[in-house]
């Protein structure tokens, strides 16, 4: 079992561990020797030793995500004064890593992340890597999966403050609670197979069968650039991902790229029993000097029963655009990986972008909920489509390859909801809204 414990607890114990190592080093400092090749000791972008041979090393690195939020209108129901503005400052995310290489073939890694409206604290990354096979590297543990543009590119480098809402409603990009993960890669290409199990207690699914077996979840990706030359890029993918039902719970349900205190989601969906549930997500982006663009789209769909024995189902897709241009750089990419990486150039470096980002939601009358997220909040009309759109637009400031600030404007709309029954709403029926959020982040 992991224990949870405060961020403020486990950080304070790292900077305590942290000054005791300086002080015995200042103590004890005498020659530096090795028993085996010379290290090679790095301190820009976090810690790093390593041998020259490349048999053994570790890196040190980290990272904090201070937010800022300003919203109004649906996200803001289940405020004090319904659909106000509202003003909430978190830490949206906070990490600690270790990750190495022993005996040359052997990768591990081990994370500790805090994340304020699920997890607490959590050990959230513990994962071993073999990569002496000539075709594949697998890995086995505890992990993030490559699933989606946006969602295999870092949460430090992803080009808005979050990732498009439509994420939300996927399950492919979840990561693993214990899975094995096999990956074929080269210059421009990658093919990749994962079997995993997942949290029991998350957003969406139980993850657990009637005869108390963890249930697994498959996934596959594949990517291919082809054309690809230094930062100048065409990248396509695609990928499978199905939860193997076996009668649990599924929802649909996505906080509209809206994170606040509250932490209120919107539920288009609820099979109490489902049966099936699969989806699959295309992926494309350009690249050329610092003007990128890029489109998603997903279907998902689950099928299943309510738990009296009526039919209930859901059929979701949506799609995500973005364009966007950093001046006087690029975005790296990794064609090994098919995701963006760091900009090329991050002293003072500028970027702006666009997107616009649309879903749909058709579900039975069966599968929708009494209330939407919360009391109140109903369908408009149960035989009718629910869609969730939204515009985002923002900029990036890279002060420092370690300091990035960033603005974003987001403004979103709900087809097919009533909101005039939420308490102390004045009988106002609310279906969009705005926000304004900044972000300072710190990496190493």
């Amino acid at each position: 079992m992991i224990r949870k414990h405060s961020f403020r607890g486990v950080m304070a114990g790292f900077a305590t561990s942290a000054l005791a190592l300086a002080v015995s080093a200042q103590a004890f400092a005498g020659t530096v020797t090795s028993d085996g090749a010379d290290i090679v000791i790095k301190t820009k972008g976090g810690l790093e030793v390593a041998t020259t041979d490349k048999e053994f090393s570790f890196k040190l690195g980290g990272k904090l995500q201070w937010d800022a939020t300003n919203f109004d209108g649906l996200q803001a129901a289940d405020q004090n004064d319904p659909f106000d503005d509202t003003f909430n400052t978190y830490i949206r995310r906070g990490e600690i890593s270790l990750e190495g290489v022993a005996y040359k073939d052997w990768g591990w890694g081990v994370r500790l992340s805090y994340d304020g409206f699920e997890n607490g604290t959590d050990v959230d990354r513990a994962y071993i890597t073999y990569s002496g096979f000539d075709v594949v590297d697998v890995t086995v543990g505890r992990f993030g999966v490559d699933y989606g543009l946006e969602g295999t590119t870092s949460s430090s480098w992803i080009t808005a403050i979050e990732r498009p809402f439509m994420y939300d409603f996927l399950h492919g990009d979840e990561d693993a609670q214990f899975g094995v993960n096999v990956k074929h890669s080269g210059d421009n290409y990658g093919l990749m197979a994962q079997v995993a199990t997942y949290d029991v207690s998350d957003n969406n699914n139980n993850y657990e069968s009637d005869d108390n077996d963890e249930l697994f979840g498959y996934t596959l990706r594949a990517h291919w650039a082809p054309y690809l030359n230094g930062t100048d890029v065409v990248h396509l993918a695609a990928n499978y991902h199905d939860s193997s039902s076996d009668d649990d719970r599924a929802r649909a349900r996505t906080r509209l790229g809206i994170r606040s205190d509250d932490d209120l989601r919107l539920t288009f969906a609820d099979v109490a029993v489902a049966d099936k549930d699969s989806e699959w997500l295309l992926e494309s982006g350009v690249q050329f000097g610092g003007l990128r663009g890029q489109a998603e789209y997903f279907q998902r769909s689950i099928s299943g029963e309510t738990a009296g024995g009526l039919d209930s189902d859901s059929d979701m897709s949506g799609y995500t655009a973005q364009v966007s241009y950093m001046f006087g750089a690029a975005r790296g990419y990794k064609g090994g990986d098919g995701k963006w990486d760091k900009p090329t150039d991050m002293k003072g470096t500028w970027e702006v972008f666009a997107r616009y980002e649309s879903t749909e939601i058709d579900s039975d009358a069966t599968a929708i909920p009494g209330n939407l997220g919360l009391a109140g909040i109903v369908a408009a009309d149960a035989s009718d489509e629910f869609e969730a759109s939204a515009v985002v637009v923002g900029v990036n400031y890279f002060a420092t390859p370690a300091v990035r600030m960033s603005l974003n404007y987001v403004d979103y709309e709900v087809d097919n909801v009533n909101t005039t029954a939420v308490a102390g709403g004045d009988n106002k029926n609310v279906d969009d809204g705005k926000a304004i959020v900044g972000r300072l982040q710190y990496v190493f």
